[in-house]
């Protein structure tokens, strides 16, 4: 069937994984900075919200003597990584363990905006930066995994018709 949209289907999963891309550097710059604060017993600046460093300071702050922004470093990490590896390799496994990875990213995430509002009583912005940034990913990953899945399952069936069997 021809192409009719103004983009083919591999065209907008490079947008959308590029887009992931920037989103999980962003997400990765944030936990830098937090886990640097930490790791240097630094105060975090705040201007806008104050209640970061009551966060920050918080027993929510760890788990088992982890510090929270050194897992969302290593969440990030394995996030852009990921990305990385689906563009090279453009297997649908790569993006159904992103949309999976980013489902636990943003459950960990809604926990700890909880833990802030109902727990600690105060907001860090660094966190609800991590946290919309964690549900955009969610998102665009679940939008890249539809896009994958659906792509093959189109491809397959062309193969088939043309007698080529399955790709």
């Amino acid at each position: 069937r021809p192409v009719s949209h103004w983009m083919d289907r591999t065209h907008k999963i490079d947008i959308l994984i590029y887009l992931f891309l920037v989103l999980a550097i962003l997400g990765l710059a944030d936990s830098v900075y937090l886990a640097a604060s930490y790791f240097t017993d630094s105060p975090l600046s705040c201007e806008t919200i104050r209640g970061c460093n009551e966060v920050a300071n918080s027993p929510y702050a760890t788990i088992a003597g982890v510090p929270i922004s050194t897992m969302g470093v290593l969440y990030y990490v394995i996030a852009v990584a990921g990305a990385f590896f689906y563009l090279v390799k453009r297997r649908t496994v790569y993006a159904t363990l992103l949309a999976l990875l980013t489902m636990i990213g943003f459950a960990t995430s809604a926990y700890f905006m909880y833990a802030q509002i109902a727990l600690i009583k105060a907001i860090c912005i660094y966190c609800v930066a991590s946290a919309v940034i964690a549900t955009l990913m969610l998102i665009v990953a679940a939008v890249i995994r539809g896009h994958d899945v659906n792509h093959h399952e189109e491809a397959e069936m062309l193969a088939d018709e043309k007698g080529g069997g399955a790709l």
